[in-house]
C-alpha cells in the first residue's frame, strides 16, 4: 500500500527523492511523529529542520504545527483513496479492507470536527429537552438511529423525513427545540427554503453536511463535517452514513458523560421494563 501513498504524493506534489523518503519515514511513524519537532523529524530522517519545513509547506500546511494536527487527516485520505472495492474480490480481502475504510472514515471525520464548533453545538443540544432532526433518504434513516441513543439520554427526538411535515415544522417550532438539518452536499432547494424559514423566524440550527462551501453550511455558524470520498463513489452512501453515525455515537457520548448517574438511572430502568415485557 506504501508504495502507491508514495506514488501519489509523488504525483501531486511533485516531490523529489528526499522528500519522498521523507514522506515514507511519515506514513510508517505516522503516530510518533505527533509528538516530534522539526528538529526530531530531521534527525530521524537524515535531513534538516529547513528541508522538513519546505517539505510540509510543499504537501499543502501552513506550518509545522499545521502539518502535526492534520497530517493524519491527509494519510487518511491518500490511504482511503486505495480501498477501492474491486470486481470479484475475495471474502477475505473484502473484510480487511472494509474495516480499514471505516476505521479511516471515523478518524477523519474526529479530524475534521472543530472543536470550539462541538461544544457550541452540546451546548445547544445539552440545554434543550426535544431535538428535532430534518433529514431524507439514507439520512434519515441513519437518523431514526440517532433518535434511538439520543432517547436514552433524556431527549424528545423525531425524524421529519416528509417534505411537508418538514415545512410545516420549520414554520411552527419554537426555541426550546435543538435543529438538526442533514444533507450530505447542502444543494437540495428544499432544505435551503427551511433553513431559511428558521434564520427568519430566528430559530438557532445544526447542520451536519460534508463540505464547507455549499449554500446550506452557509446558512448557520453552527456547522458539523461528515466525510464523503469521490475516489470511493463505489460505496455510494457508505461513506457518509459511517460519519453522520460517529457524530450521533460522539452526541450521545457526550450527553451521557454530561450527568452520567441520570443517563444510567433512566437505561437501567428502560433495561428492567423491557425485560419484565419479554418475560
Amino acid at each position: 500500500m506504501h508504495p502507491t501513498i508514495l506514488e501519489q504524493f509523488k504525483k501531486d506534489f511533485k516531490l523529489n527523492e528526499n522528500d519522498l523518503f521523507i514522506i515514507q519515514y511519515i506514513i510508517e511513524h505516522s503516530e510518533e511523529i505527533t509528538s516530534y519537532s522539526s528538529h526530531q523529524l530531521a534527525k530521524e530522517t537524515y535531513s534538516s529542520p529547513t528541508a522538513i519545513i519546505r517539505l510540509v509547506k510543499k504537501i499543502g500546511f501552513k506550518s509545522y504545527n499545521d502539518f502535526k494536527l492534520n497530517i493524519h487527516s491527509l494519510l487518511n485520505k491518500y490511504t482511503l483513496s486505495n480501498m477501492r472495492i474491486m470486481s470479484n474480490e475475495d471474502l477475505y480481502t473484502i473484510k480487511n479492507k472494509l474495516a480499514e475504510i471505516e476505521t479511516g472514515i471515523i478518524n477523519q471525520t474526529k479530524e475534521h470536527l472543530n472543536s470550539n464548533v462541538f461544544n457550541e453545538v452540546m451546548t445547544m443540544i445539552s440545554r434543550n429537552k426535544y431535538i428535532d432532526i430534518i433529514a431524507n433518504d439514507a439520512n434519515a434513516a441513519i437518523s431514526e438511529y440517532g433518535s434511538h441513543i439520543l432517547s436514552s439520554v433524556n431527549k424528545f427526538v423525531n425524524v421529519y423525513h416528509n417534505g411537508n411535515k418538514q415545512l410545516w415544522f420549520s414554520l411552527n417550532v419554537t426555541s426550546d427545540h435543538t435543529v438538526i438539518l442533514i444533507s450530505k452536499f447542502g444543494k437540495t432547494r428544499h432544505l435551503l427554503n427551511i433553513a431559511d424559514t428558521l434564520k427568519q423566524r430566528h430559530i438557532p440550527f445544526i447542520v451536519i453536511t460534508t463540505d464547507d462551501t455549499n449554500d446550506l453550511a452557509h446558512k448557520t455558524p453552527y456547522v458539523l463535517y461528515g466525510i464523503n470520498h469521490g475516489e470511493l463513489d463505489n460505496l455510494k452512501d457508505m461513506i457518509f452514513y459511517i460519519s453522520l453515525k460517529y457524530i450521533f455515537d460522539l452526541i450521545y457520548t457526550a450527553l451521557f458523560s454530561y450527568d452520567y448517574k441520570q443517563a444510567k438511572e433512566v437505561d437501567d430502568l428502560y433495561a428492567k421494563i423491557y425485560s419484565s415485557e419479554n418475560e
